[in-house]
């Protein structure tokens, strides 16, 4: 039995090719997508680029402002001639703005930032520039106003007048002074404010304190707080210093700090005495203003014949019939109080 031919296969190996026409209206179709994503990339490449040229600019602006805080028109310049360098097309004129700060972030006028109230202070130059795309409806988008910016903070070293300035002159030793408070159990805060210089070029450079507990830390211009590990009595020592050198002083504090202790008066000394042959019964009638606070807390007394005591209500034996002088010193926490008497 013959099989019939195959002929699906021979005509499937003769189908002609798709004409020339349907992959050129392919093309046409799929270049202006692929023409977009290529300027979109190098779009992107180019903002990139020109963002690293902003941020070089705001380091630069602050690196002079560093040393020329006031000389806002050099700041500006050299912020304009970092991204001038390597500039591109689509970059618009660069605007800065300057700013400075004490070392707590408070506001200062960059006039009254060297030397400053306070070692610290800080410049900070922001940079914003305008941008164009290549890509038109990328424009369109950001409504054709993007703009990019940077930021830089400096700290200001100017202390003296930059640029060949003169030097300053000797400076006096500083003065260490502080307050400290218990701000919640064991916790104080001690503030070095009422410290000397603090401004000028002699102005205080550095803080340092020994909290008595075996710990140190180096502190700031505006006061820091410190937590004891345990109740009790402590020394506190601060350190400044400047150009001059460094002085210290000491203050105590007692966490938790609690009540003040009284104010006691002295005790108003006395005593009565029963006589038995030679021996002498003495008894202590001393009295104190406040009792509950400021008891009698100690007795010395001497019989005067040279034999001393301390108990409150004493029994005493002469060795002879002479008359003897007894005194009675009564203490308490106000001090002492003494009495004279004489014995028969």
């Amino acid at each position: 039995m013959e099989r019939a031919p195959h002929t699906s296969r021979r005509r499937s190996a003769n189908r002609p090719a798709p004409p020339r026409g349907q992959a050129i209206v392919e093309f046409a179709l799929i270049f202006p997508i692929f023409l977009l994503l290529l300027l979109i990339a190098v779009d992107a490449g180019r903002l990139y680029f020109s963002l690293i040229q902003v941020h070089n600019a705001a380091r630069e602006g602050a690196a002079l402002g560093a040393v020329s805080p006031t000389d806002l028109a050099a700041i500006t310049a050299r912020a304009r001639q970092e991204t001038n360098a390597q500039a591109q097309r689509g970059e618009g004129a660069i605007t800065v703005a300057v700013s400075c700060a004490t070392a707590s972030g408070s506001s200062l006028p960059c006039s009254g930032a060297p030397g400053g109230a306070g070692a610290g202070n800080t410049i900070t130059v922001n940079v914003a520039e305008g941008f164009t795309f290549l890509t038109p409806f990328v424009n369109g988008f950001f409504d054709d106003d993007f703009s990019m910016g940077a930021s830089a903070t400096a700290g200001v070293l100017g202390y003296a007048a930059p640029g060949g300035g003169s030097a300053p002159g000797p400076c006096p030793a500083p003065q260490a002074d502080f307050a400290v408070n218990v701000t919640s159990g064991t916790t104080i805060f001690a503030d070095p404010s009422a410290s000397t210089p603090n401004s000028g070029v002699c102005n205080i450079s550095g803080y340092t304190w020994q909290w008595g507990d075996g710990k140190s830390d180096v502190g700031s211009a505006t006061g820091d707080s410190h937590t004891y590990g345990a109740d009790g009595h402590y020394t506190i020592t601060l350190t400044v210093t400047n150009q001059a050198g460094p002085a210290s002083t000491n203050h105590n504090v007692t966490v938790p700090a609690g009540s003040p202790p009284p104010s006691c008066a002295v005790p108003n000394a006395s005593f009565t005495w029963v006589k038995s042959g030679k021996t002498y019964s003495f008894t202590d009638t001393s009295t104190v203003a406040d009792p509950v606070n400021c008891p009698v807390t100690n007795w010395a007394w001497d019989f005067g014949d040279g034999v001393l005591g301390n108990a409150q209500n004493p029994l005493h034996t002469y060795t002879n019939s002479k008359t003897h002088s007894v005194t009675l010193v009564a203490t308490n926490a106000g001090g002492p109080s003494a009495v004279y008497s004489h014995a028969q």
